[in-house]
């Protein structure tokens, strides 16, 4: 059990977004408070959100981001917002191919 905690404090600190979507709107229409959240999703909430076509589309407008930055600057918590991005849509893909969470 203490094994499963520590687990579950390393996912949960750090570089990760809370969702509050301060970092809103996107000009390339990247629903950034969802996606760059998709890897916590995948683990700790059911993921047929995220996985469902209407999921992987919202996922794939990732591809579209030019890395302007207006992301980052408007964050609360520093983040590096379309690096957090790619991670979480690479998170993703490895999931859809068959890797386990």
């Amino acid at each position: 059990m203490m094994d499963r905690i520590e687990v579950d404090r390393q996912e949960l600190q750090g570089n990760f977004c809370r969702g509050c979507g301060y970092c809103m709107p996107c000009p390339q229409g990247i629903s950034i408070n969802m996606c760059a959240r998709a890897s916590l999703l995948l683990r700790r909430a059911p993921s047929d959100i995220i996985l469902s076509e209407d999921g992987q589309q919202m996922m794939k407008k990732i591809e579209d981001c030019t890395e302007c930055g207006q992301c980052s600057e408007k964050c609360p918590y520093g983040l590096d917002v379309p690096d957090l991005l790619k991670k979480n849509y690479e998170d993703v893909k490895e999931v859809l191919a068959g890797k386990p969470i």
